[in-house]
């Protein structure tokens, strides 16, 4: 059986709580991901999204100026819209127990820790490119 250590992304782009919602879509559009990381020091406290982060922002139909819609997402705060329900797996969690946590809890992504660190993380596609691979090598 595949463990997690074996698949999951040891690069891990983190935000800490303070940080504005324009600074963490700025990480998401630099590093082209859906997730972020929200720390508090070391430790993970939860995960924001490019949905929870479009679901914060004023619509661009809003009465509000082009300079009023950065006002507000440079003082909104990531602690402020992220999830705290932290769906976790460690390193040897295996790809079928990561993928049955995911469908169950509709999220698209696992952060891997070990112990209290995180180390990695384990998205959807990272599960969907084994499938491919393994469907192309039968």
């Amino acid at each position: 059986m595949t463990q997690l250590s074996e698949i999951m992304s040891p690069t891990l782009i983190t935000v800490e709580t303070r940080a504005s919602l324009r600074q963490a879509q700025r990480l998401l559009d630099q590093y082209k991901i859906r997730h972020l990381f929200v720390m508090d020091g070391k430790r993970l406290v939860g995960i924001v999204t490019d949905r929870d982060l479009r679901r914060a922002a004023p619509s661009s139909k809003s009465p509000l100026t082009t300079h009023e819609r950065e006002e507000f997402m440079d003082e909104l705060k990531v602690v402020e819209v992220m999830s705290r329900k932290l769906i976790t797996a460690s390193p040897t969690t295996t790809v079928r127990e990561a993928a049955k946590a995911m469908v169950h809890e509709k999220i698209g992504c696992l952060p891997v820790v070990d112990g209290h660190t995180l180390v990695g993380i384990v998205t959807e596609t990272d599960l969907l490119e084994i499938l491919v691979r393994r469907e192309e090598s039968s």
